[in-house]
């Protein structure tokens, strides 16, 4: 039988040296690929506590194993709740005598009622050894790994490994073999920061070019970057190594144009622009291309007739101003006495918030709230607090003469908050819903 996991976040992988002490020096015999994975979910597969524990319990008697039963890999399966895809295996074939080197387990901050009732918070440490691996030679490992976010809350990892060999054997060769992150687990939104043929900086620390001696200490850097967009299948020297795309929508009259820009810099950098043209009628194609460092820009423009306002029949104008922030990693200083700087402590991810002003008018009527219709609630993965959030009644903003040329107003301020980064514009999808006489705050 399988155990699924739920897992938050980005991973974050290691290589770990297993020594042979009785050798003089020391010399690495075999080298671990370690994945720590924090925060995994073990829920209940129907939501109930009586199958949570059923299940739980048969984990934890399939680890007390020893030989045939004990588990043999882990997968990592993109979507499974839709068209499952196993981007990722650490086992066979690729990978031999399969380890769990740690479990433990917590309490989940953000479902404290559900834990230990129809889930388990763990974090597992897995590691196995990559088939076909040379290891001989390497006398001397230190590998550091840095994980962090942009201000855009993109992930970047980043290995810096110092590799030391025996006299004779290549400390480059082995650098480039064990030194450079493996890209696939992580899906097509990640691209090589180092991006050279072999996907590393190195630099042999001992280099001796006169009498022709192999170098037997270097120091490599390995450093992959996630993007807001779906890159493709990325390999080393063989794709971009910065992406970008970006679309801006402008209303003018009856007429809207869309203006869609993508940029690209790296090896294919061209072919990734021509990827992201969007087809169909297009009034202005340009694509720029700057072969000499490997930069490529396009550009194109669809004009189209403004689709009306849902509202419109009813002559109601809406002013609608959408604010997002969150997203990124939270941190704060910690002032130090004695003259010295403050220290920076770095916090969990923050989930994304979006801020809505709604202002509506409409000239006549009575004033009712099925004459003033507010626009619809923003679809998943965007959830409405109500407890932030509020509207107004319809209220006269403008006397006239008489009651048919009253002006009517309506307001609203609405909070979001979404876990993930919204894949559409909020203010489209906001003009787009269909209109509700109230949110029931």
């Amino acid at each position: 039988s399988h155990f699924r996991f739920d897992v938050p976040g980005p991973l974050e992988p290691r290589l770990e040296p297993v020594w042979k002490e009785a050798a003089n020096p020391p010399e690495v015999v075999e080298i671990r690929e370690v994945w720590e994975i924090p925060g995994a979910r073990l829920v209940a597969s129907d939501g109930t506590p009586a199958t949570f524990w059923r299940e739980w319990t048969a984990f934890l008697s399939r680890l007390r194993v020893r030989g045939q039963g004990f588990p043999l890999w882990v997968r990592l399966i993109r979507d499974p709740a839709g068209a499952a895809e196993t981007v990722w295996t650490l086992g066979p074939p690729t990978h031999e005598r399969f380890r769990i080197e740690q479990l433990s387990a917590g309490t989940d901050e953000l479902a404290p009622t559900a834990t230990w009732n129809v889930l388990a918070p763990v974090t597992l440490v897995v590691s196995a050894v990559q088939r076909f691996a040379d290891p001989n030679g390497i006398v001397g490992w230190d590998q550091e790994t840095a994980s962090r976010h942009d201000p855009g809350g993109l992930h970047v990892l980043e290995w810096r490994t110092h590799i030391t060999t025996r006299e004779g054997t290549s400390a480059v060769e082995k650098a480039r073999r064990f030194g450079r992150i493996d890209i696939t687990p992580f899906g097509g939104s990640y691209t090589y920061d180092t991006n050279g043929a072999e996907g590393v900086e190195v630099v042999a620390t001992d280099a001796d070019e006169t009498n022709r001696r192999v170098p037997t200490s270097c120091a490599v850097v390995s450093r992959i970057k996630q993007w807001g967009v779906h890159v493709g299948t990325t390999a080393p020297g063989l794709s971009p190594t910065e992406v970008g795309y970006s679309t801006r929508t402008r209303v003018e009259k009856d007429e809207r144009s869309t203006t869609y820009r993508a940029t690209a810099r790296g090896p294919g950098a061209l072919r990734w622009v021509e990827g992201r043209n969007p087809g169909g009628p297009i009034d202005t194609a340009e694509v720029f291309h700057e072969e000499a460092i490997r930069y490529a820009e396009g550009t194109w423009v669809v004009k189209e007739q403004s689709p009306p306002q849902p509202d419109a029949p009813e002559g109601i104008r809406w002013q609608i101003q959408t604010q997002i922030s969150g997203g990124h990693a939270d941190f704060d200083f910690e002032p130090v006495v004695g003259g010295f700087e403050p220290v920076l402590f770095e916090g969990a991810l923050l989930p994304w918030r979006l801020a809505v002003t709604l202002k509506g008018q409409r000239r006549g009527g009575e004033g009712k709230p099925e004459e003033l219709k507010l626009p619809g609630l923003l679809p998943g993965p965007w959830l409405l607090d109500r407890k932030a959030s509020s509207e107004k009644e319809p209220f006269v903003s403008q006397f006239g003469a008489d009651a048919e040329s009253h002006l009517w107003a309506r307001e609203a301020s609405l909070v979001y908050w979404s876990p993930r980064r919204p894949t559409a514009s909020p203010l489209q999808q906001i003009n787009q819903a269909q209109p509700v006489e109230s949110y029931y705050l």
